[in-house]
């Protein structure tokens, strides 16, 4: 993971770009479940469906309305590009891609998926 970490770093010179892939790497944001432990009154249910545990995962990619996010992300990404996209965690949480993509499609996507991340930061 070292490696690919480096080389996503490389691909900008943006501050920004990078705080979010360290705080995606090494799950800065707290999630209610970590919460919890922190404050013992906390709730640990997800914030957004308000069903289910609220884990550091579940609030990125399971959550039913998380999941339908990058759905719209996944199929918008695939018009963009021209390309198919598969689904993983992987690709569209920590920006892992094929080696088969253009260079150029590549960073197209990282860039986007960036954005996103940090969107959806903002809104946590």
């Amino acid at each position: 993971m070292g490696r690919n970490l480096a080389k996503k770093l490389s691909i900008t010179k943006s501050v920004a770009y990078k705080e979010n892939l360290y705080k995606m790497m090494y799950r800065w944001h707290l999630a209610p479940s970590r919460l919890t432990k922190i404050y013992p009154t906390a709730n640990p249910t997800c914030w957004k469906c308000k069903t289910n545990h609220g884990t550091y995962y579940h609030l990125w990619w399971t959550c039913p309305i998380i999941k339908m996010f990058w759905m719209k992300i996944k199929n918008w990404l695939e018009e963009i590009t021209q390309v198919g996209l598969e689904w993983k965690p992987e690709l569209y949480l920590l920006g892992i891609l094929r080696k088969d993509y253009p260079p150029k499609i590549k960073y197209l996507i990282l860039h986007i998926l960036t954005g996103i991340h940090i969107s959806l930061a903002q809104v946590w």
